[in-house]
C-alpha cells in the first residue's frame, strides 16, 4: 500500500522538487486550481476557440497526469469531496507521436462515495503510455448545466479523463451537447485565389497577335475575329488573309492554321477587352476629311471660276478681233471665205460617214468593248465564245485591212468589261466581273500573268505609259489597284476616293509633260471623276477630284490630242446625256478639268455605252450612239455642232477609231456584230 502511494505522490509531483507527505492533498489541490483557473479564464478561452487557435488555450493550462490503471481505489476514494456539488471533466489530448499512432480515450470517473471507481479502457495500451498529455478541464453545473469546451485542431484522437462527484451511488454520464466544429485552416479558405499579378502581366487577349499593337473600337483596327475564334486587329487580319493566299494559295488563321476567308470576318463588340478607344479621334479624322474635301472643292470651284473668266476674255478678244475683221471685209466689198477662229479659209470641211461592212462576229450576244492595235495591224474586240469545249467569252482579233475575224483567245468565264494595251502593243490586259484580271503576250497569244483583286470584281484596266511594268485595276467597290506585271502575286498600292466607294468604270494613264512632270493617271467613277497625280517617289500621289459632275458611262483619253472625254447619262438638273471635251491642266497649283466643249445627246440613258474621238487633221470629231433616237451621231468640235446621224437599231456599245494610211474609219461593236464606217470629207 505504501508502494502504490509512494507511486502516486511521485507521479503528481514529478515537476516538483519538493516531496509531500500526504498524497491526498497535492492532488486535490492541484485539480482545485485548475478548475478556478479554468473558471476564471472562461470567457477568453471561448473567444481564444471561436479564432481557431486551440492548441495555444490549451497550452495555458496546467499540464495533469493520468493516473494509472493500477491505482489503488481506497487511494483514489479519499480523494473525493462531498461538499462539492459540481462535476469536474477533464478532457485530456495526447500528442500523437512520430509515428503517427492514433491513441484512443480512456474514460476515467469517480464517485462521492468511497470505493466506486470506475473506469473505461477503450486502449489497454493507452494506460502505459508514456506520451506527454495535454489536458483541459471544463466544469459543469447541475444547476445550469452549463459546459465550456475546447476543440483541438490535430489527428481527432482524443483521451478524456472525467471525474465526477455526485450523492448518488450510481453513476451518471453528463449529457454531451452538440459541438460545433471549428473551420480548420485546411478548410477556412477553400476558394482558389488568382494571381493577380499573373493577369497584369498577361498580354494574351489585350493585344493583336500579328502587329501586338492594342485594339480599338472603332476605325481600320477595331476588334474582329474569324470563325475559329481568334481574335486580331480587322486591318492586320485582313492583310494577313491576302498574304497567306499569295504564298501558299490557301488563306488559314495565323494562330491555328485554320481555314479562313475575309467573309468570316466579324467585328467583336467585348466590355471586358482592354481596347483603346478612339472612337473620338477618328470622328475628328472623319470630320478633318470633310473639310480638306470641302477646302478642296471650294479651290477647285475657284480654280474653275478663273479658267471661266479667262476664257471669257479670250471669247472677247476673238469675237472683237471677228467684228474688226468683218467691219473690214464690208469695206472691201465681202468675200466667200469665212472667219472661223482667226484663220480666214475659203472654204469649209465637212465630214461624213459611209458604211462599207457589216460583220456578224458571234451567233450570241456578249461583245461590249474593242480597241485598235495599230502595230498589230488587227482591231481586237471582245466576244461570248463559241466553242463548247470552252464557255464563256474572250476577243477575236480582226485584220484592218481586210476586217476578216482571225484568232480567239479565251479570257474569262463571266462578261468582259475592259481591255488594254501597252504602249509597245506586246501586252494585252483584260478585265471582266470576276475577280482575276489577265495578261495576254501578243507576241505568242498566250496568257502569262493573271492578277487577282480578294472580294473585288474588276471593271476596268490600264497598262501605264510611264512605268511599263504599271497595271491599274478599277474594281467594284471604288478602289483602284496597282501591280508590277512581273510580280502579279503583290499589289502594289490601293486608291481610294474619299467620300465616294462607286466602281471604277474607266482608267487612262497620263504621260509625264511639263506640268505633270512625273505624270498620273485618271480615274473615271460612276459619280466623281479624280486624278491622281505622281511625285518623284513613284509611290506617293496627290489625288484631285476634277470639276465635273456626274453619273458618268465612260472616259476616252486621246494620246495625241491630249484630250479627255467623258460621257455623262441624263440626270436631274441635266436631263440630256453630255459628252464633255476637255483637258487636264494645273493653274496656281490647282489641277482643274479644263473643258473645250459640251454636246448633248440622248434623253434617256439605259444602256453604258461609250463614244470616242476622231481626229481628223486639226479637228476633232466625237462619235456617239444616241440611245432614244437610235442614231449613230457625228459631232464637230471646231464647228461646235452636229454633222451626221446615221440609224442603227441594235445599241451600239462602243466606238473605235481606225486609220490605216490615209484612210480613217470609224468601227462599232453592237451586241453581235461589228460595222465599219469610211470617214470621208467633202466641202
Amino acid at each position: 500500500m505504501d508502494e502504490d502511494h509512494d507511486y502516486a505522490v511521485n507521479v503528481v509531483s514529478e515537476d516538483s522538487d519538493t516531496d509531500f507527505e500526504d498524497p491526498v492533498v497535492p492532488l486535490r489541490m492541484r485539480i482545485l486550481g485548475v478548475y478556478v483557473q479554468n473558471s476564471i479564464n472562461a470567457n477568453n478561452q471561448q473567444a481564444r476557440t471561436t479564432q481557431g487557435n486551440a492548441r495555444s488555450s490549451a497550452d495555458r493550462l496546467d499540464r495533469l497526469v493520468l493516473l494509472p490503471n493500477n491505482t489503488d481505489h481506497d487511494y483514489l476514494s479519499s480523494t473525493a469531496s462531498s461538499s462539492s456539488a459540481s462535476s469536474l471533466v477533464m478532457n485530456a489530448v495526447y500528442d500523437e507521436d512520430d509515428d503517427n499512432q492514433s491513441n484512443t480515450s480512456s474514460l476515467l470517473t469517480i464517485n462521492s462515495a468511497p470505493g466506486t471507481l470506475e473506469t473505461d479502457n477503450t486502449n489497454p495500451q493507452s494506460s502505459s503510455s508514456e506520451d506527454n498529455v495535454e489536458v483541459e478541464v471544463a466544469s459543469s453545473s447541475n444547476e445550469d448545466n452549463q459546459e465550456i469546451d475546447d476543440h483541438h485542431i490535430g489527428d481527432g484522437n482524443e483521451s478524456e479523463v472525467v471525474v465526477v462527484e455526485n450523492n448518488n451511488d450510481v453513476l451518471t454520464p453528463p449529457q454531451p451537447k452538440k459541438r460545433k466544429r471549428l473551420p480548420t485552416e485546411k478548410t477556412m479558405n477553400t476558394t482558389p485565389k488568382i494571381n493577380e499579378n499573373l493577369q497584369e502581366s498577361d498580354d494574351d487577349g489585350l493585344t493583336c497577335p500579328i502587329c501586338l499593337d492594342v485594339w480599338e473600337m472603332s476605325g481600320e483596327h477595331r476588334l474582329a475575329s474569324l470563325n475559329c475564334g481568334h481574335l486580331f486587329g480587322d486591318s492586320c487580319i485582313r492583310r494577313w488573309l491576302n498574304e497567306s493566299a499569295r504564298q501558299t494559295g490557301v488563306r488559314v488563321c495565323p494562330q491555328c492554321k485554320t481555314k479562313a476567308h475575309p467573309k468570316e470576318i466579324r467585328y467583336i463588340y467585348a466590355k471586358r477587352l482592354r481596347v483603346v478607344d478612339r472612337s473620338e479621334e477618328h470622328r475628328m479624322r472623319e470630320e478633318l476629311g470633310v473639310e480638306r474635301s470641302r477646302t478642296l472643292s471650294l479651290e477647285s470651284e475657284l480654280t474653275t471660276l478663273k479658267m471661266t473668266y479667262t476664257h471669257v476674255a479670250h471669247k472677247l478678244k476673238r469675237l472683237e478681233a471677228e467684228s474688226a475683221h468683218m467691219k473690214m471685209l464690208l469695206q472691201n466689198g465681202g468675200t466667200n471665205s469665212v472667219y472661223i477662229g482667226g484663220d480666214a479659209r475659203k472654204t469649209l470641211q465637212t465630214y461624213r460617214l459611209s458604211l462599207e461592212r457589216n460583220v456578224e462576229i458571234s451567233r450570241e450576244p456578249g461583245s461590249r468593248v474593242m480597241i485598235y492595235a495599230d502595230l498589230q495591224s488587227s482591231m481586237i474586240v471582245s466576244q461570248k465564245s463559241s466553242h463548247g469545249l470552252f464557255p464563256g467569252y474572250g476577243v477575236r482579233f480582226i485584220d484592218t485591212p481586210t476586217f476578216k475575224p482571225s484568232t480567239f483567245l479565251h479570257a474569262s468565264g463571266k462578261l468582259i468589261r475592259d481591255i488594254s494595251l501597252s504602249v509597245d502593243q506586246q501586252l494585252l490586259v483584260i478585265t471582266s466581273m470576276e475577280v482575276r484580271a489577265k495578261l495576254f503576250d501578243l507576241r505568242n497569244r498566250q496568257p502569262s500573268a493573271t492578277f487577282t483583286s480578294v472580294d473585288k470584281p474588276l471593271w476596268s484596266c490600264s497598262l501605264d505609259r510611264n512605268r511599263e511594268y504599271f497595271l491599274y485595276l478599277g474594281t467594284q467597290h471604288g478602289s483602284t489597284c496597282v501591280y508590277d506585271v512581273r510580280f502579279p502575286e503583290a499589289i502594289l498600292n490601293e486608291f481610294k476616293a474619299e467620300g465616294d466607294s462607286s466602281p471604277v468604270i474607266n482608267v487612262a494613264s497620263i504621260a509625264a509633260s511639263s506640268q505633270f512632270p512625273f505624270g498620273g493617271f485618271l480615274v473615271c467613277k460612276l459619280t466623281s471623276l479624280w486624278f491622281y497625280e505622281y511625285s518623284s517617289s513613284l509611290r506617293e500621289t496627290t489625288a484631285s477630284r476634277l470639276n465635273v459632275d456626274g453619273p458618268f458611262t465612260s472616259m476616252r483619253f486621246d494620246v495625241v490630242q491630249d484630250t479627255v472625254l467623258v460621257t455623262t447619262r441624263s440626270r436631274q438638273g441635266s436631263p440630256e446625256e453630255r459628252y464633255i471635251l476637255g483637258k487636264i491642266e494645273k493653274i496656281d497649283g490647282s489641277v482643274i478639268f479644263n473643258i473645250s466643249i459640251i454636246f448633248y445627246g440622248s434623253k434617256f440613258t439605259n444602256f453604258m455605252t461609250r463614244s470616242s474621238q476622231v481626229a481628223v487633221q486639226s479637228n476633232t470629231l466625237i462619235a456617239a450612239y444616241l440611245q432614244d433616237s437610235k442614231m449613230l451621231t457625228l459631232f464637230d468640235v471646231k464647228q461646235k455642232q452636229r454633222l451626221q446621224s446615221l440609224p442603227v437599231q441594235d445599241v451600239v456599245y462602243d466606238t473605235c477609231p481606225i486609220y490605216i494610211k490615209d484612210r480613217i474609219y470609224l468601227a462599232a461593236l453592237t451586241d453581235a456584230k461589228y460595222r465599219i464606217y469610211h470617214l470621208t470629207t467633202t466641202t
